[in-house]
């Protein structure tokens, strides 16, 4: 009886100690999957690094959700890409339908059928997210709003951004208009290649001036450009269904991040969340220039060339970005041709620099002429031998 008593004794005792075991190792990975992730309480966020597209980290970053305005970034990239082709100017004035006038939201309160410069309607949308502005120039640039978002998913396909889709210029609900934290993060550092966007997105307040002389105060709807130390750029978004969301990017030294954070529960957390995540990429990661555009990494042979040999370039940048705790060795091997023959193009690849850490290779990086391989004439052939005799 007694040791009846002591193995179930022991047996109970045994299945605590193992359980607490269980208990204590699970907790140790959340915890781990909390600090690298931040423990953010958005439904959705990505960190990641603006050159490489690294993800430092992120959460649902695939996951489809509604994004409200920030749609108004697509709306703008087409805007600054039909200028930069001269479809349109900064000039140029613009007749408000009254479909556009009729938009909800934020707004310009745009007078229909008047005229404005599109200049002061393209501020509108960047610093105050105007939809009745958006919808003014969807018309203009497409006819009408519908065909204006066949041109959105065209280009949303074209920068691989799979998992989004457009039902209009502003953002405002519909059933069918959804984006991903990731593919945000694609559309921000294309349209922040553009001057125009990154200067407006600058500005924290200014007005618009109406043709009657009526002023609408436009206020910029990102807080972290006046409040966060680095931030560059930013489009936030709210409707009742996409919950609170901003985009943004910021540079500090030579570490340059585009934060994403969507469905946030309030205004406030989109910017505290956002600049948790930055917070979080700047304090713990560091970045390591390996090697930069037309470094010059050696010389080729040139077979029935003007020149004999041609130094070789990188025909693209790149850097590492690891945390601080990583260690490992970035390791540089250089594979090209031993030779050309001319005439041969300075664009067309000649091998390739392979960069790798710890066994696994990051970055495959072409190798190209510095300048174009000239065939050799008769005349250089002439030029030698009586240089040389």
């Amino acid at each position: 009886m007694v040791k009846a008593r002591f193995k179930l004794l022991f047996l109970i005792t045994t299945l605590l100690v193992l359980t607490f075991v269980l208990l204590v190792s699970n907790l140790a990975k959340v915890n781990a999957v909390m600090l690298d992730n931040v423990n953010l309480s958005c439904k959705s966020y990505v960190l990641l690094d603006y050159e490489s597209g690294k993800v430092l980290s992120s959460f649902n970053e695939d996951k489809k959700f509604p994004v409200a305005s920030i749609c108004k970034l697509m709306t703008s990239l087409i805007t600054l890409e039909n200028i930069e082709s001269g479809n349109l100017s900064w000039d140029e004035e613009i007749v408000v339908s009254e479909h556009a006038a009729s938009m909800e939201g934020s707004q310009a309160f745009l007078d229909a059928n008047n005229k404005y410069k599109l200049d002061d309607i393209f501020k509108s949308v960047v610093v105050a997210s105007a939809n009745d502005s958006a919808v003014v120039l969807a018309e203009r640039i497409a006819g009408s709003e519908s065909e204006f978002v066949k041109l959105m998913n065209e280009k949303a396909k074209q920068l691989n951004m799979n998992n989004t889709k457009y039902d209009n210029a502003t953002g405002l609900p519909t059933l069918n208009q959804h984006s991903t934290a990731k593919d945000t993060s694609i559309i921000l550092k294309e349209i922040s290649k553009y001057d125009k966007f990154n200067e407006y997105c600058n500005i924290w307040m200014d007005k618009l001036v109406h043709p009657s002389g009526r002023e609408t105060d436009l206020v910029n709807t990102n807080r972290l450009i006046k409040y966060y130390d680095g931030c560059l750029n930013g489009k936030t978004g709210f409707t009742n269904e996409a919950g609170y969301c901003l985009a943004s990017s910021a540079k500090r030294g030579d570490m340059h991040l585009i934060s994403v954070v969507l469905g946030c529960k309030n205004a406030s957390d989109r910017f505290v969340e956002s600049k948790q995540l930055y917070d979080y990429g700047f304090n713990n990661f560091v970045k390591t220039n390996i090697v930069n555009q037309n470094d010059i990494l050696g010389t080729i042979n040139i077979d029935g060339g003007k020149e004999k040999t041609i130094n070789i370039v990188a025909k693209e940048g790149f850097s590492d970005i690891c945390k601080k705790t990583e260690t490992g060795e970035i390791i540089t091997e250089l594979e090209v041709q031993k030779s050309v023959k001319a005439p041969y193009s300075k664009n067309d690849s000649v091998g390739k620099l392979i960069v790798s850490k710890n066994g696994n290779i990051l970055k495959e990086i072409d190798v190209v002429l510095e300048r174009d391989a000239v065939k050799q004439t008769y005349k250089n052939i002439v030029e030698k031998i009586i240089k040389n005799w």
